[in-house]
């Protein structure tokens, strides 16, 4: 009796630390998903402050610098591109980022590297906040980082 009754015991013991490990997951989860909503709220503006690790002036975006609104509640972007304005579709799946179907404006901007900015943006990025930047790696290397403006 003695000896089922401690079997008990240590099931139960068991079996409450493994639901709380998936509670603690779970919290986790939720967690990131409350961060990346309060970070990526509607009307959220992001200013490019490192392209390919690079001042965006040195690296040729002198009419205008770079921006992101990035508006999680409408899966929806926008911004400029240092020459043209443009918008899209964004989806966010854990650390990853991603702008779709893409569209800008077509003014003639001399000497500004705006498809490079366009080629990086329609690839899937991984993300991370460091601070008040938003920081989008490509093969875990920083391409594009972004200060939020207030």
């Amino acid at each position: 009796m003695e000896k089922l009754f401690i079997t008990l015991i240590v099931a139960t013991m068991l079996v409450s630390c493994k639901s709380t490990h998936g509670v603690a997951k779970a919290d986790t989860a939720e967690l990131k998903a409350n961060m990346v909503s309060e970070q990526f709220v509607e009307a959220n503006k992001w200013e490019l402050v490192k392209f390919k690790g690079a001042n965006p002036k040195e690296m040729g975006f002198t009419h205008k610098t770079p921006t992101l609104v990035i508006n999680k509640s409408e899966n929806r972007v926008g911004g400029n591109s240092g020459c043209n304005s443009f918008g899209g579709e964004l989806i966010i799946e854990d650390n990853t980022i991603r702008f779709d179907k893409i569209f800008s404006t077509k003014m003639y901007c001399d000497g500004v590297p705006e498809r490079e900015f366009f080629q990086l943006l329609e690839h899937s990025l991984q993300y991370q906040f460091e601070a008040n930047t938003l920081q989008l790696l490509k093969e875990n290397t920083v391409v594009l980082e972004f200060k939020k403006v207030e």
